[in-house]
């Protein structure tokens, strides 16, 4: 396993969730991104500032992290967090967070932004695709932060998106979801509980690849 796939489990689901509060929180929208004031508008009147990670392009199928774009002239305070996570790449040694571009299949933006949003701290990620490509920058709103947590439907959804799209460890994944939200499951065997914050009850079960096959008997999966 690279090392990045072994940081999207750990922080995958935690920043699923927090797309899951922007995504309730703004539902169908329009939006404008003021890279003069680093403020980015969404039409329901939410004001959030943002800090650039970098872009996504579908003409060379790379992944260009914002400090590393001479085409664009970036105001150096809004790459302050694109800048934080290369220093983080460098310490750690996990080269798709200090190389100037990657290939996409490598690492794609939401990758790179699931695993950014938890080490900034960020209320979420936001991409913005435009003719060829996308931007990608990091939210950071208390306004974002005070949405409820994810409920069992919630949760369902989003690990069902992240196991369609990419290939990691099932149960590390949502055993790091709930360390970092301080819960307590319980393992048995192939069946790991938990209570989630929502109140409701979950029982995941795994098979011996440690592949989710079910949510309380409900099958799920790729």
């Amino acid at each position: 396993m690279s090392k990045l796939n072994k940081y999207l489990e750990i922080y995958a689901l935690i920043s699923m969730e927090r797309q899951d509060k922007l995504e309730r929180l703004i539902g169908e929208h329009t939006m404008e991104l003021d890279i003069d004031t680093g403020i980015i508008r969404f039409s329901d009147g939410l004001a959030v500032p943002f800090q650039v990670l970098g872009t996504e392009s579908g003409n060379t199928l790379t992944w260009l992290w914002a400090w590393s774009d001479e085409q664009t002239d970036m105001p150096v305070q809004l790459i302050t967090s694109a800048l934080q996570l290369k220093a983080w790449g460098e310490k750690h040694d996990v080269p798709e967070f200090f190389s100037p571009s990657i290939d996409l299949n490598r690492a794609d933006g939401q990758i790179i932004s699931l695993i950014a949003s938890e080490l900034c701290r960020a209320s979420c990620y936001y991409r913005d695709p435009y003719e060829g490509g996308a931007l990608y920058v990091l939210l950071f709103d208390k306004v974002i932060d005070a949405q409820p947590p994810f409920n069992l439907s919630g949760l369902s959804r989003k690990l069902s998106d992240l196991i369609s799209l990419y290939e990691f460890n099932h149960r590390n994944a949502l055993l790091s979801y709930f360390r970092i939200k301080g819960l307590s499951p319980v393992e048995t065997g192939s069946t790991v509980a938990c209570e989630l914050g929502s109140g409701e009850h979950l029982s995941a079960e795994f098979d011996g690849s440690n592949r989710l096959t079910s949510l309380n008997g409900e099958m799920i999966g790729a």
